[in-house]
């Protein structure tokens, strides 16, 4: 603990982040993230919906709606509540670090256990448990920048962090092209989670000493739930911007490798590919575009100190990109609505992460309130699945959604205005 900190009386691991860091922990954690993003990704966009068509090939729009839902269901208590245990551990190795640690092993564990399952239900308990997971290593991670990051270098610092979530699912595509069969696929994304882990043994994390660390229990942790939006306005304005922003590009891209099999008849549109084929393209321009943009930007917000205008413009991009694929629904126009989705939420991707870690309401609970915000990003998906297979099933179909998705990504991005701390 440095001189300054100690007269302040505030411990160095819950300190506002003054000093830049280095080109070395930046790449570190850009590590980290591939290691999370690509294995959280490329599964659930490749692997589960071909498991569970192989597994019930009638059915298999209304069972991959289950298990999404299953898998996003386990985020909505845990995510908020290994946020405030992370908040809160009084380890000598840190308060990140043994959840990192913690999440990448038990990752490793449900991957290599849903790959080898035969059910539906199999599955579902797989993704419920992956799930889980993730967010005990989200409890980690997502407050690493905030942690350690000085403000004025977030926006490029999360704009690179981002690559790999942007990258993540046409990376794991490719890997997972590399291999045959669900089990061999399944233990090639739980080897990406080593990066995790390497991070996590090699970042600098600050103890909490026990003197510091803030009561826990039962009724605190319900309190989580209740930030005021009188006390924190601009903090719940983000996390509704987001959730907004979550259920329009989650109808929008969601169903996107049925829509290629069932609207488009891709393998009859190209005799001799698959419709993985047509996926993987998809994603790929989609990602490129997303890349091209996401650490400009995230560098511009640090130059113009300005969050707000960048994300409402991705936002709306975000929602234009949507209306090709209602309006003209062919290979062509999925191909363009791609580069215009991937442009648009590049421009919103890091720079929306920046702005939410300039409101968040305590330095103390910096992990919890990361765990809501990113929250807001993977609860739409238990709202999609049901709606999208409502609208799917008989109220205007693909068009429809589509549609859906065009007006929620416009409302979300008009809601970032109401953040007013923020430029």
């Amino acid at each position: 603990m440095s001189p300054a900190l100690e007269r302040a009386g505030s411990p160095e691991a819950l300190a506002e982040p003054v000093r830049k860091v280095g080109s070395g922990w930046v790449a570190l954690y850009v590590l980290a993230n591939v290691g999370m993003f690509i294995p959280m990704q490329a599964p659930t966009t490749f692997l589960m919906p071909e498991q569970i068509a192989q597994i019930d090939p009638a059915g298999k729009v209304g069972s991959y709606a289950w298990v999404s839902m299953m898998g996003a269901i386990s985020g909505i208590v845990l995510a908020p509540l290994a946020g405030a245990l992370s908040d809160r551990t009084t380890s000598r190795f840190g308060r990140r670090r043994p959840w990192l640690i913690l999440g990448s092993l038990a990752c490793m564990a449900a991957l290599v256990c849903i790959g080898i399952q035969t059910t539906v239900a199999g599955v579902a308990i797989g993704s419920l448990v992956l799930s889980a997971a993730f967010m005990i290593i989200g409890a980690g991670l997502s407050p690493v920048v905030p942690d350690q990051v000085p403000v004025e270098q977030r926006g490029v610092v999360l704009g690179w962090a981002m690559v790999p979530q942007a990258g993540g699912m046409i990376a794991g595509g490719l890997l997972l092209g590399l291999v045959a069969g669900f089990s061999a696929q399944y233990m090639m994304m739980a080897a990406m989670l080593l990066l995790v882990l390497l991070f996590a043994t090699t970042m600098k994390d600050p103890p909490l000493p026990l003197r510091h660390r803030e009561p826990f229990s039962l009724r605190t942790f319900l309190d989580g739930y209740r930030i005021s939006p009188r006390e924190q306005p601009d903090f719940v304005w983000a996390m509704c911007s987001r959730f907004i922003m979550g259920l329009g590009y989650g109808m929008g891209t969601l169903y996107m490798p049925y829509f290629l099999d069932d609207v488009l008849h891709y393998e009859r549109l190209f005799p001799g590919r698959s419709t993985q084929d047509g996926l993987l393209i998809v994603i790929g321009v989609n990602c490129l575009a997303t890349i091209s943009t996401v650490v400009f930007t995230g560098w511009l917000s640090d130059r113009l100190g300005k969050r707000r205008m960048l994300v409402f413009l991705g936002g709306v991009t975000m929602a234009v990109a949507a209306v090709p694929l209602a309006l003209s629904p062919t290979w062509a126009m999925t191909l363009v609505a791609a580069v215009i989705l991937g442009l648009g939420y590049g421009v919103y991707l890091a720079v929306d992460t920046a702005l939410v870690t300039e409101v968040l309401p305590s330095s103390a609970d910096r992990g919890k309130d990361m765990a809501l915000a990113n929250l807001m990003t993977s609860l739409p998906y238990v709202l999609v699945p049901p709606i999208a297979s409502a609208v799917l099933g008989g109220l205007g179909g693909y068009r429809s959604l589509f549609l859906c998705s065009a007006a929620m990504s416009a409302l979300g991005a008009a809601l970032v205005w109401k953040v007013k701390s923020v430029r």
